[in-house]
């Protein structure tokens, strides 16, 4: 099980290196569109960019998941030595005549913490389910147009160029 989670958290990170260089490529076509003026082409490359921003965030979030359940893992390991040793302790507590109850009662406790682990494992699938829907991204892409326009105008000081160039293309749609 450890190492079908490593396999597919080095998928995820080759995965995750190709949605940034998406992202990384919309982000300069929307940036080029909006220096040209082209506000459709803008709009499409935002949209773009949204989308692989999206997914980039949900492959964070699965890494983040993998790493979890490597450590669930490790941890229902380490648990079930502890649950062993404790079997074993209540044997010869009982051989020597103590009260087994109490063993039998941290044991219970030790196989709780079992199932809420596993019980978390399958909310973060739950919620990794979740992050896959992508959201409206107009508002995103305003974020984004915005600050393009402030990298473009520190690199070129020609916002109000470039504001002219788009409204006359509204004009002419």
């Amino acid at each position: 099980m450890t190492t079908k989670i490593a396999i597919a958290e080095a998928k995820l990170g080759k995965r995750e290196s190709q949605m940034k260089d998406k992202r990384d490529k919309a982000r300069a076509e929307a940036k080029g569109a909006l220096s040209r003026g082209d506000e459709r082409g803008f709009r499409v490359a935002s949209k773009e960019y949204g989308s692989a921003q999206g997914q980039l965030n949900t492959v964070g979030t699965m890494v983040e998941m993998s790493q979890t359940m490597k450590n669930a893992l490790a941890d229902q390991q380490d648990i079930a030595e502890i649950v062993a040793i404790g079997q074993e302790l209540a044997y010869a507590q009982k051989l020597m005549g103590f009260d087994t109850e109490k063993m039998e009662q941290a044991i219970t406790n030790i196989k709780t913490a079992v199932d809420k682990v596993n019980t978390t494992s399958e909310i973060l699938g739950i919620q990794m389910e979740a992050l896959t829907n992508t959201p409206e991204s107009s508002k995103e892409q305003e974020t984004l147009k915005a600050e393009l326009l402030a990298e473009m105008k520190a690199e070129t000081g020609k916002e109000e160029e470039l504001k002219e160039k788009i409204k006359k293309q509204r004009e002419l749609a």
